[in-house]
């Protein structure tokens, strides 16, 4: 075992080992069940035919200064070469990757050598954020960790110019990734030098100078993004903040471990906090490793759930956290230790995998309801989108909730407007937030940042003011609308709602159609 660890090919063999492990679930079906990724692949496609006669009379780019456009701007050339079911997975994949690639980066910058536990990052490619599906962020915390470990390379050799300029141009690219990615970028290399700064006062060397020269470098990097942001930030019509309570934040820290089925979440969770706090005193740590964790924990303590139009917001920290445990920390461990340590990982990843590709295939299943619904849309019709309850604490049901946090089934009808050019109100395409926006009439029926009606308001005639509050698209919603698609579990036997007749009933979707 020492022999094939110390050998040249054995640290890249792994690292291949995982990568195909990590990717193989993608093989198992063409739309894996991540809540927002159906939405996000239909924006691309939008993005990528805009002159389709239907599309084009529904949307508009609206290409602008904003923080959340880099998966974007790639799907949307992506998709213009290959078929959405291609195209997208990439993009997905991209989003999978992208945190794991920066990890092992910013661990090489850090230390000077490929390291083995960052290779253990491997164990959270499969997270609660990338099955909520947040890929521009996710791609921002790869860019973030890639660059942050730029600069401290370029630190290190005193090379002051060279890394403002870059951090500068990452700063930038992390930005237009996801703003919470360039406020991880913005921790990452303040840390660092707040940590030299700190070192320099213990050992009574701290002059004013070199508080001012740091406070210069980071200025300059971080700067141009800052500016682009207070310059071009338009306030949103869902700006709320919301926040969680208080005992929700003591399960929130599992975001980072959460997968389908929590059997798995749980011993994640414990092997890796288990393998960091026991070999915690011995470990090699980056400087400014340790203040940026503290950081990351108190801004988690104090950030809401929801604000200026985002969601999770607080869920996507301990993740940050998560991921920077495993490129900022070298721990050392005997020969047997580090075997054991190896085979704990190689388990909880491979299980972990095995689990996804499982519950993917499983979802296969509604694909195959939903598009058999599809096929009695026309092309050019308006859908409006509504659900059942799912019991939310089930962790057999092959993809459809991630236990005891969020059902994952609510955008699987943004397919409709792929497959068959149909008007769906749920499309991304907030202009404060995406570069798509909506043509008149079809704005006055769209909710960009909504979400599907519960079944019972469909039996309200008309609907009530506080549900329109909620799903502005349900305003004359029988007069508006050619079709209801139903996800979720039947509704129980009885009376329709007015106007609605029974085209396909499934177990997980069914279609109705509303007569005039």
């Amino acid at each position: 075992m020492g022999a094939f660890v110390r050998s040249a090919w054995a640290w890249p063999a792994i690292a291949l080992l995982i990568l195909a492990v990590s990717l193989a679930p993608f093989l198992v079906v063409d739309v894996p069940a991540v809540l927002d990724y159906p939405n996000h692949l239909a924006r691309f496609y939008v993005l990528a035919h805009p002159d389709d006669p239907f599309l084009s009379k529904v949307y508009v780019a609206h290409w602008a200064i904003l923080p959340n456009v880099g998966m974007d701007v790639i799907g949307q050339a992506l998709l213009r070469v290959l078929p959405p079911s291609v195209g997208g997975r990439l993009l997905l994949a991209m989003s999978l990757l992208a945190p794991l690639a920066g990890v092992i980066l910013y661990a090489r910058a850090a230390f000077g050598r490929w390291t083995w536990w960052s290779l253990g990052a491997g164990a959270i490619a499969y997270n609660g954020i990338f099955i909520l599906g947040f890929m521009n962020f996710l791609l921002g915390l790869g860019v973030a960790l890639a660059g942050a470990g730029a600069w401290r390379v370029l630190r290190r050799r005193n090379r002051d110019v060279a890394a403002v300029v870059s951090g500068a141009v990452i700063g930038l690219c992390a930005f237009f990734c996801h703003l919470l990615g360039y406020g991880f970028f913005a921790i990452l290399i303040g840390a660092e030098e707040a940590d030299a700064l700190l070192r320099a006062w213990r050992q009574k060397r701290l002059t004013a100078r070199a508080v001012l020269a740091a406070s210069a470098r980071l200025a300059l990097s971080l700067g141009p993004a800052a500016a682009l942001y207070v310059v071009t930030h338009h306030a949103t019509q869902h700006g709320d903040i919301l926040w969680w309570s208080w005992p929700g934040k003591l399960v929130q820290w599992l975001v980072p471990f959460m997968i389908y089925d929590l059997r798995l979440t749980i011993p994640t969770a414990i092997v890796v906090i288990g393998v960091t706090v026991l070999t915690w005193r011995a470990a090699q740590r980056a400087p400014g490793v340790l203040l940026a964790l503290v950081g990351l924990l108190v801004l988690y303590l104090v950030s809401p759930f929801a604000i200026a139009g985002g969601t999770f917001v607080d869920s996507r920290l301990p993740l940050m956290a998560a991921l920077l445990l495993f490129a900022g920390v070298a721990p050392r461990a005997s020969p047997r230790g580090a075997a054991m340590i190896a085979a704990a990982f190689a388990l909880v990843i491979v299980g972990r995998a095995g689990l996804v590709a499982y519950d993917w295939l499983g979802r296969a299943s509604d694909l195959v309801e939903l598009r058999a619904d599809l096929a009695h849309v026309p092309p050019g019709a308006n859908i409006l989108p509504a659900r059942t309850d799912i019991d939310e604490t089930q962790s057999d049901r092959f993809g459809r909730v991630l236990p005891n946090y969020s059902r994952l089934d609510d955008h699987l009808a943004a397919l409709a407007l792929i497959e068959r050019h149909a008007f769906w109100p749920l499309l991304f395409a907030d202009p404060n937030q995406q570069p798509v926006a909506v043509r008149p009439p079809y704005d006055q029926i769209a909710a960009p940042l909504g979400w599907s009606t519960p079944w019972p308001y469909l039996f309200n005639a008309p609907a009530t003011a506080a549900e329109v509050k909620l799903h502005p698209y349900l305003r004359d919603w029988r007069a508006r609308f050619d079709y209801v698609l139903l996800v979720g579990p039947k509704p129980p036997p009885g009376p329709l709602p007015a106007a609605l007749t029974l085209i396909r009933a499934g177990d997980e979707t069914s279609l109705y159609r509303i007569d005039r």
